[in-house]
């Protein structure tokens, strides 16, 4: 098997609609027409790909389509990116518009507070109910805090983001994403890498104003009024594999607004792991393939300091070995 590390995007095309590619260096490669030469090739008797139109459709069967790319990749080297075999088929990823790389996952589950500098923060902010409402990461006594995203509010690495009509507390959460791509039911968190195909960098731009109803006070949480704007997640710029991701679990994540540095965690400070989140949503329902989990963010969001993202503000989302994703904010013009 080739070794070669590469990464999954998607992108903007025109005329021929959004493709998948496979990304190695600053070249994007389209699956759809790299992989009919592939597939006609001695490489190709390695094994077909289920699908080339979309990651997300490539996540069904990842077990066999991982492999697939791995020796698609080889061919891709052996032949050379400029071979006439490729005519079309290769471009600069510099020239195209990037998309969130999993297009219309089924679910998207997020983690609330998954890391303690960022508990203590909200705490200090006010927006938990006083000394009874305090959590200090007794895994023995809680369970994980997920709440469910709109799957519609994906956005690409670079795309603007709009600061909603009449709210003025719109903040920033980075954070890691995985894809699952084989079902899960009772998974347990020793288990669950197993359905995991990769990861990607991803924000959890939430809005304060809302987040917390105070004319429904009794309700307090408004999962909907405070995370699921339009373009509220944008995802990306890659999708990497698991198998070249390494440890998941020591991953800088870091997050600058105009060039400020706003957060600088690591992986290593998450309370409940990607695996342990897996589990406790598993027993609830059906995991299934495409469905993305968002692992909770570092201490350093606006709320902490009452500092909130306004129009015009640059904000740049990194994780170790993911990429970074470059998000304009802009007046709402819809």
């Amino acid at each position: 098997m080739n070794g070669t590390v590469f990464s999954l995007a998607t992108f903007a095309g025109s005329p021929g609609g959004d493709f998948a590619a496979i990304v190695l260096g600053d070249s994007a490669i389209a699956l759809n027409r790299v992989y009919p030469a592939y597939r006609d090739s001695a490489r190709g008797k390695a094994g077909p790909l289920t699908a080339t139109g979309s990651i997300s459709a490539m996540l069904e069967g990842w077990d066999h389509n991982f492999p697939a790319l791995q020796e698609i990749v080889a061919f891709i080297e052996d032949e050379g990116l400029d071979s006439d075999r490729f005519k079309g088929a290769v471009a600069k990823v510099s020239g195209l518009r990037v998309l969130a790389p999993v297009q219309q996952p089924g679910k998207i589950f997020n983690a609330a507070q998954n890391f303690q500098e960022h508990v203590d923060e909200m705490i200090r902010a006010g927006t938990s109910d006083g000394a009874g409402s305090e959590f200090k990461g007794e895994k023995s006594t809680s369970r994980p805090y997920l709440f469910l995203k709109a799957p519609s509010v994906l956005a690409g690495a670079d795309d603007d983001i709009a600061i909603p009509r009449g709210m003025e507390k719109i903040d920033w959460e980075a954070e890691i994403a995985c894809a699952i791509w084989k079902k899960a039911k009772r998974v347990t968190a020793e288990n669950a890498l197993d359905h995991v195909a990769g990861f990607m960098t991803t924000n959890d731009v939430s809005c304060r104003d809302i987040g917390m109803r105070e004319d429904r006070p009794a309700l307090r949480t408004d999962w909907l009024g405070g995370k699921s704007h339009d373009n509220f997640a944008p995802m990306g710029p890659r999708f990497v594999p698991i198998a070249f991701v390494g440890d998941h679990m020591n991953l800088f994540l870091r997050l600058t607004v105009n060039g400020e540095v706003k957060q600088d965690g690591n992986t290593s400070q998450f309370i409940y792991t990607p695996e342990e989140q897996i589990e406790f949503a598993s027993n609830i329902l059906t995991i299934e393939p495409g469905d993305l989990f968002v692992c909770g963010t570092c201490g350093g969001v606006g709320m902490g300091t009452g500092t909130f993202l306004k129009v015009g503000d640059v904000m740049e989302t990194e994780v170790e070995g993911l990429g970074k994703m470059t998000n304009r904010f802009v007046e709402d013009k819809s």
